[in-house]
């Protein structure tokens, strides 16, 4: 994966919210955005559910606006973001996970090539959210419907091996944290 890239996940990774107890509502395959690399745990990227914004209702939009026109004090000014990549796009932030390359299905594809979002703003904006959004987490273990915790825990367990591998037991990351501070 690449960060700021969007992708398709497999079927085999909304199963294993919902295994792992965590709610994925989503029944199409929506692409996800690509965010961010995890900085502590190699092959670990946060990522952010997207939807096209075009078919909502004025009701849902307003909802949307709603939230994100709250003070920065509330969390819920985090929740979504409307922004553009080849459409009108919302980010589901608050419904964000980590994911390895193992759950991806492929890359998303749009007009022949894949689809990547190139405004700085747009990225920095995102990934502040974001950041908000995990350092609430951090601090609410499973807290959000998806139980954002219990998914990087597993994963981590399932990267296990390979981080055996290229790092000393000793250098291993704090299960419990989330590699990022609240910028």
């Amino acid at each position: 994966m690449n960060e700021n890239g969007f992708y398709l996940i497999k079927q085999d990774y909304i199963d294993l919210i919902k295994n792992l107890g965590g709610k994925y509502a989503d029944n199409k395959q929506r692409p996800i955005y690509c965010c961010i690399k995890d900085k502590y745990i190699e092959n670990l990227y946060w990522a952010i559910p997207t939807s096209d914004i075009s078919h909502r209702t004025q009701q849902q939009i307003d909802k949307y606006n709603k939230y994100i026109s709250l003070p920065k004090s509330d969390i819920r000014s985090a929740y979504y973001h409307i922004g553009h990549t080849n459409k009108p796009a919302l980010y589901k932030i608050s419904n964000c996970f980590p994911v390895t390359d193992k759950y991806i299905d492929r890359e998303y594809i749009s007009k022949g090539k894949p689809l990547c979002l190139k405004s700085s703003r747009e990225i920095e904006t995102i990934q502040k959210k974001l950041l908000r959004i995990l350092s609430y987490e951090g601090r609410f273990p499973n807290k959000l419907e998806q139980h954002i915790t219990d998914i990087k825990n597993h994963l981590t367990s399932e990267l296990q091996p390979k981080l055996n591998q290229a790092i000393l037991p000793c250098q291993l990351p704090d299960a419990g944290g989330f590699g990022f501070t609240q910028g």
